[in-house]
């Protein structure tokens, strides 16, 4: 896959949030920014919105736009471009965050870089830079449940790895084997040479595979999950099954909205919620055996 189809928008907040929600259920991934690029502003008045499609949109998705969303035509780009051309031309360099005890870069030359504290992810296609509420959420938990000592994580996975950023933080919190999973081949190769970059390529083990259907362990420790909500439910039972009965599930990628129908699919299975977690309106779970 050398191109991806690339739908641009300018996006007052007032929309934005239903806007997005609307193209992730498209099958969407959504960047939003802020279009003055005031990095002290918290809640921007006005966004550049690009949301990617890896086939293009039907008709129907865009008219909806007009409809629903009273956005006129010309506010409205759609094009396909060439993968290698979209972050050179559409994205901005990415301020550090610090998330627990690392601090996440883009580049190794924004600062002396500290093994046991530094992890980079070059912005691209591989989802993932630790910027996004839901990746964000699963870095805190992360952190949350690292802090209890008493339990011993051996068979760690995570299903959906996009760039690596979730396997290179557990490898770096846990220095134990950790199994990537994906079914783009472009967030396998983004994955192997980001666990290079960080000096965890000996711990990441990445595969192809949907899901949990092809996984390496017969029960993990811990699953995490930063994808749609739709994906998560169609693999319940499979969590149910593959996680040990002392393991926690990590789910992100879902809205406010969505978190009910999940865990009551969860606790049917006996599946409960231990930790919430909630960044502007993106709910990440941490689920354990009842």
């Amino acid at each position: 896959m050398d191109s991806i189809w690339l739908l641009k928008l300018k996006l007052s907040n007032k929309f934005r949030e239903g806007i997005e929600n609307y193209l992730i259920s498209m099958n969407a991934t959504i960047t939003s920014l802020d279009a003055k690029n005031n990095p002290n502003e918290l809640k921007p008045e006005l966004y550049d919105t690009s949301a990617f499609f890896i086939k293009k949109p039907e008709k129907y998705i865009i008219k909806q736009l007009f409809f629903n969303f009273n956005i006129k035509p010309q506010e409205i780009v759609l094009k396909k471009v060439k993968i290698q051309d979209i972050y050179k031309n559409n994205s901005r360099s990415l301020d550090p965050i610090s998330i627990g005890p690392f601090n996440f870069l883009e580049t190794k030359n924004l600062t002396k870089f500290i093994i046991n504290k530094n992890i980079i992810i070059p912005a691209g296609l591989g989802f993932g830079t630790g910027h996004h509420p839901s990746t964000k959420g699963i870095l805190y938990v992360l952190t949350k449940i690292y802090l209890k000592k008493n339990i011993n994580y051996k068979n760690i996975i995570d299903v959906g790895c996009g760039s690596g950023i979730l396997g290179i933080t557990m490898a770096k919190l846990w220095k134990k084997p950790i199994e990537l999973i994906d079914i783009d081949k472009r967030s396998i190769k983004t994955s192997k040479v980001n666990a290079k970059l960080n000096f965890v390529n000996s711990f990441i083990k990445v595969k192809k595979g949907n899901g949990l259907n092809i996984t390496n362990e017969f029960q993990y420790d811990i699953i995490v999950m930063n994808i749609l909500s739709n994906t998560i439910l169609k693999n319940i039972k499979s969590i149910d099954r593959k996680l040990n009965s002392n393991g926690r599930a990590i789910f992100a990628g879902i809205l406010n909205n969505q978190k009910y129908m999940i865990l009551n699919k969860l606790r049917g299975l006996g599946l409960v919620l231990e930790l919430e977690y909630v960044i502007n309106g993106w709910v990440t779970l941490l689920i354990k055996k009842n």
